[in-house]
């Protein structure tokens, strides 16, 4: 269910910055808008985990600023391979914010989606 809400985020995002930018940040076509939101999801997951498991083991502080990282990486790779168009400097670093952003409401938000699992919190008897 955690994919589909990535996925689902991703797709409301890059069309939120649709909307924002205009012209600056456009699809080719619908079909070039659905393969953007798979590879971008794709790409941004693969980064993040990458950034994570590799990169932090001397930079732990800087977690905030992975996803941040992995989501700009993600948008330079779908540009390349799909429909998706980026002109301005700005255009890139604002929408690398605001998709950052969309992901990072979406789950945090509560719902149906959210599995808490609680840790058993009665002392091991075999201690």
């Amino acid at each position: 269910m955690g994919w589909l809400l990535g996925l689902g985020a991703n797709a409301i995002a890059l069309l939120l910055c649709a909307l924002i930018f205009g012209s600056n940040f456009h699809f080719t076509s619908v079909g070039g808008f659905v393969l953007a939101v798979v590879v971008f999801a794709v790409c941004s997951g693969v980064f993040t985990w990458f950034v994570l498991k590799f990169l932090l083991r001397h930079a732990g502080s800087l977690i905030a600023l992975t996803g941040l990282a992995a989501t700009l990486i993600a948008l330079i790779v779908t540009t390349i391979f799909t429909g998706l168009e980026i002109n301005g400097a700005s255009t890139w670093v604002l929408s690398s914010l605001l998709i950052w952003v969309v992901s990072m409401f979406i789950w945090v938000i509560p719902g149906p989606w959210r599995v808490h699992r609680k840790a058993d919190s009665r002392p091991n008897p075999s201690l």
